[in-house]
């Protein structure tokens, strides 16, 4: 891969222009659209193109071969999951449990679908995970799902293997850069009420810690954090509870090693709770006016106390009515959505990347977050303590009390720092990334920049 620097002529791409096509109503939609998004192949087609490549299902595989043999595409990509029988580009498939090694480091558990034949374009202790033959490309992943799980990552390196030639133009990517972050921190109303809140002292030490080692790994941890608390039955700012454990945070957000996320006022809805009912989803029900003065109350707290306004806002859940996201859009807080196959700054809010359960994780296994950087998917792990938040079930699972007691002695949240080849950063540093990327153009074999100076060209091969 190679930074491209220099600015060229053009400014935006058309739909004549989009590089991949889908069939209407296609499952596989939303990930042509999540991909042209990411590799700024321009909008998804609805016509087939000679210079354009199909993503569809495995339904759908025939008809697309077909349009490939009358030379109305240069390429075809289908994405076929679980097991089935030999039909035309798609040879025989059958499902696999187990671990797959990708390589010494990058290793995924689970169920993944193998191919019986064809020539290999990605490969795994299991098996054979994708082929090609010539102009078609056949994915064993879930076309519903795709790189959202941890699982597949491995596809985005068959489809850059793949899709340049194909296409006879260039994939541009994001820099290798990943956006960590923890939430509740140092507590909530939630956690209080349920009575799994932890003390003040205990909290500021573990602060302390992850400042020192995010400091001093010149990373950035995202710390989303809620502006209130409960103390007598009465609501108060979330220092008044926790003091030192937000000194502490205000250190680190000085520093440089912590950046805020708004993460609402009380994270408890206090209408429901008064019926004795816990509701943490504290923006789901919410119209704009209402949900317009607890982000300004949280954003006044967040900026007295930590020393910084914050750039991005995540609803406890992802919990948003309407008229939380029109308050958040008026206010110019982009809020972060859950995983989905969409682009990942879709209507001006950012998505996850990933499903943050990382079902399939490995040990202490970090090379698919380094895999995913490197072809420009940033990882967006996200926690609600040391561990991603599946971790010790999968483990117990799995009888891995090796990898369980190492992970208690120095957690996940400790190791991020460290994981090759990604540049931890701020939440409000990746949006303006996804934005400036959002303005890139490609036509042909030429790329418009604008202002986003940090791309990254896969060539044509």
């Amino acid at each position: 891969m190679a930074a491209v620097t220099q600015p060229l002529t053009h400014t935006a791409s058309d739909g004549d222009d989009g590089r991949l096509f889908a069939l209407h109503g296609s499952g596989a939609a939303g990930a042509a659209g999540s991909l042209a998004w990411l590799w700024r192949l321009g909008p998804v087609r609805s016509t087939p193109a000679p210079d354009a490549v199909a993503i569809g299902t495995v339904d759908e595989a025939g008809e697309l071969a077909g349009l490939l043999g009358a030379r109305r595409l240069a390429g075809v990509v289908v994405l076929a999951a679980g097991a089935g029988p030999a039909d035309g580009a798609v040879p025989g498939r059958q499902v696999a449990s187990g671990v797959a090694s990708f390589g010494r480091r990058a290793r995924v558990s689970g169920d993944f679908t193998v191919f019986r034949g064809g020539a290999a374009a990605a490969s795994s202790s299991l098996g054979v995970h994708a082929v090609r033959d010539g102009r078609t490309l056949v994915l064993g992943i879930d076309p519903e799902t795709a790189w959202t799980q941890l699982r597949a990552f491995w596809a985005l390196r068959a489809l850059a293997d793949f899709l340049p030639g194909a296409l006879e133009r260039p994939l541009v990517t994001l820099p290798p850069v990943g956006c960590a972050r923890v939430d509740d921190l140092p507590g909530t109303a939630q956690l209080q009420v349920e009575e799994r809140a932890k003390p003040d002292w205990r909290q500021q030490a573990r602060i302390r810690l992850l400042r020192a080692v995010y400091g001093s790994a010149g990373a950035r941890l995202n710390v989303a954090v809620a502006s209130g608390a409960l103390a007598g039955g009465e609501k108060v700012p979330l220092d008044e509870v926790w003091p030192r454990s937000t000194a502490v945070l205000a250190a680190g957000v000085r520093s440089g090693a912590f950046e805020p996320v708004c993460h609402g006022w009380l994270h408890l809805d206090p209408d429901e709770l008064e019926h004795g009912r816990v509701q943490f989803r504290e923006f789901l029900e919410l119209d704009e006016a209402e949900a317009g003065r607890r982000l300004d109350a949280a954003m006044a707290w967040q900026e007295s106390v930590l020393g910084a306004r914050p750039a991005t806002f995540v609803a406890p859940a992802w919990g948003y009515s309407e008229g939380a996201l029109a308050a958040a859009a008026a206010r110019g807080l982009p809020a972060w959505q859950r995983p989905a196959l969409v682009p990942m700054l879709h209507r001006g809010n950012p998505h996850e990347s990933v499903d943050s359960g990382f079902r399939g994780m490995q040990k202490l296994d970090y090379e698919p977050f380094t895999a995913m950087a490197a072809l420009g998917l940033p990882p967006t792990p996200v926690l609600h303590g040391g561990l991603f938040d599946l971790r010790v079930p999968q483990l117990r699972a799995d009888r891995d009390f090796v990898t369980l007691l190492r992970l208690l002695a120095w957690r996940d949240i400790l190791r991020l720092p460290r994981v090759r080849g990604v540049r931890w950063v701020g939440a409000g540093e990746l949006v303006d990334l996804l934005r400036d990327h959002d303005r890139i153009a490609v036509r042909g074999s030429e790329v418009t920049l604008n202002d986003a100076r940090h791309a990254v060209v896969v060539p044509a091969r």
